[in-house]
């Protein structure tokens, strides 16, 4: 339900669901680098053998710390120090989806297998209730005045029965305990303790990794120089998939002038409901969390919601360096920005460094077409689209096999607006015909104007606009001064292949579909449509 964004069927640990090291042995201390590898897939790691302690993030050496439990976003690496407890016994090395649907294990040791403390399911509706109050009708995000940052307060907290306890019953009152009292859903309540609400190590004796606990063993202060103050806030759009820093993707932006001997500070805070785990190509960076000189290198930072957080890194590296959410759909479908440091000398891998520009940004700006077609008792009913990031070209057509079914094909062509893109401004083409509906009178449209449902050659101007529900609504005026309003809704789930389309207008005309899922190019569909009556068919999907 959205909370892993992508799902997969098997995750997967050295290329296996399952790997083992049964050489090792009781009073072994072991030493593990853990890469999430993975496209877009974040992990619990936990251990049935005890604590873990963290010794390096990225590669570069922390602090020892030690903890019960971390998350790892995607492209992140952490070096952790295990002990084996006993002989005859393979201890859980565990790394759950973040969603808790999938995991993957390793196996420490040979003989009994001790089970590390499987994630109980998550509570989803109460996270649910708790974004959506968070969210503002614009996709702007509320985070009532906590300034969260570096992964300290997680609002996701409340759906995890592990540390706010067990969905309640109605009517059930919290308890009041030694982190302070607790509300009916089992958090603390807001205005006890500041953000501790959102605090897993706050609200349990679990001790949950956090970047605020990371310290460098060594200095990592920059070396003395100007300090450039960047400023980004992080964006998208999760209807059509479009994810941005400021709301431009990176073919949207020019490349970002940074110069040998600058420091560069970046503050970034994420205005999406969903994290990101930023890489910056060719540098480590600083992340500010309070420990001075010391404080952490990294070269993946995951931000979560609602999250300011602040980086630094001395420009160093001459040439252009890619910084992306290191989930590849996010990448893909444009988050990113480009650093350029001006080289002294041409690079000798890059030829031709503007053509290899231009073929990046194409990349950013690429045309995908998608198209359906329902292949029905009744006619042929279906649609395509081509489109990229922010303009579109749509067109659909129900075709009859007689006359008095008919034929109708629109067409449209126009740019999404606004961050979260629910306007659709756009310009067309309407052609139909039609024999044999409502007789020899006129019909009125509920305009009060000439129905032309049966007959209709126009060009039109209109707008589309996303409701919530993703219900969406399409008002548009044609050359011959006829008005029209839809109602549609696609692909509403009732079940996990089962999917419902409802369609009015003011023509007076109206659609409703059951379409089972059988794989993304298959579908077995039956429709009832006001025009062409009822039909059933086989739904092909590209």
């Amino acid at each position: 339900m959205d909370v892993s964004d992508v799902y997969y069927d098997r995750l997967l640990a050295n290329g296996r669901t399952e790997d083992e090291a049964p050489q090792l042995k009781a009073g072994d201390r072991v030493r593990f680098r853990l890469i999430n590898g993975g496209a877009s897939s974040y992990f619990w790691i936990s251990y049935a053998g005890g604590k873990m302690t963290v010794v390096a993030s990225d590669g570069a050496d922390v602090e020892p710390v030690e903890v019960d439990r971390f998350i790892m976003g995607v492209a992140e690496t952490y070096d952790i120090i295990v002990t084996l407890p006993a002989d005859s016994t393979a201890y859980e090395l565990l790394a759950t989806s973040e969603d808790r649907v999938r995991s993957t294990s390793v196996w420490l040791g040979s003989g009994i297998r001790q089970l590390a403390s499987p994630l109980q399911p998550l509570k989803y509706f109460e996270g649910m209730r708790m974004m959506n109050g968070m969210m503002k009708m614009n996709g702007d995000l509320d985070d009532m005045g906590m300034h969260m940052s570096l992964q300290q307060m997680d609002m996701n907290v409340v759906m995890y029965p592990e540390i706010t306890g067990a969905q309640e019953r109605k009517g059930e009152k919290g308890e009041k305990g030694e982190k302070g009292e607790k509300g009916e859903n089992g958090h603390a309540a807001h205005g006890e303790h500041g953000g501790d609400q959102y605090n897993s190590n706050a609200l349990s004796e679990i001790t949950t990794l956090n970047y605020a606990m990371l310290r460098s063993s060594t200095s990592t202060a920059l070396p003395p120089g100007p300090v450039r103050e960047l400023k980004f806030t992080l964006t998208g759009n999760m209807d059509r998939y479009l994810w941005a820093i400021d709301n431009r993707t990176v073919s949207e932006t020019d490349r970002i002038l940074i110069r040998k001997g600058e420091n560069v500070r970046l503050i970034l805070y994420n205005n999406s409901m969903m994290r990101h785990p930023m890489h910056l190509h060719g540098h480590f960076f600083r992340v500010v969390n309070g420990q001075g000189d010391h404080a952490p290198l990294k070269n993946v930072l995951d931000i979560m919601p609602m999250e300011t957080d602040t980086i630094e890194f001395a420009a160093t590296e001459e040439g252009d360096w890619f910084f992306h959410c290191h989930i590849l759909y996010h990448m893909m479908s444009g988050m990113g920005r480009v650093f350029t440091n001006p080289p002294a000398e041409p690079n000798p891998v890059l030829p031709d460094a503007h053509k290899a520009w231009r073929h990046f940004l194409r990349e950013d700006k690429a045309w995908h077409l998608m198209a359906t077609n329902d292949f029905a008792t009744n006619g042929l009913d279906g649609e395509a689209m081509l489109m990229n990031k922010r303009w579109a070209l749509q067109t659909e057509w129900r075709l009859g096999y007689n006359a008095m079914h008919g034929q109708e094909v629109e067409a449209h062509f126009g740019r999404y607006l606004g961050k979260m893109q629910w306007w659709f401004p756009n310009i067309g083409l309407d052609w139909r015909t039609r024999e044999g509906h409502g007789g020899n009178d006129p019909e009125d449209n509920l305009f009060s104007q000439i129905n032309t449902k049966n007959g209709r050659h126009v060009g039109h101007i209109g707008i589309q606009y996303t409701l919530p529900m993703l219900f969406v609504l399409d008002t548009r005026i044609d050359t011959d001064g006829k008005l029209r309003a839809q109602l549609m809704r696609e692909d509403l789930p009732l079940t996990p292949h089962l999917r419902l389309d409802l369609m009015a207008n003011t023509d007076l005309e109206y659609m409703a579909a059951l379409r089972y899922v059988i794989d993304k190019s298959w579908a077995v569909r039956t429709h009832y449509d006001s025009d062409m009556g009822f039909g059933v068919g086989v739904a092909v999907t590209y």
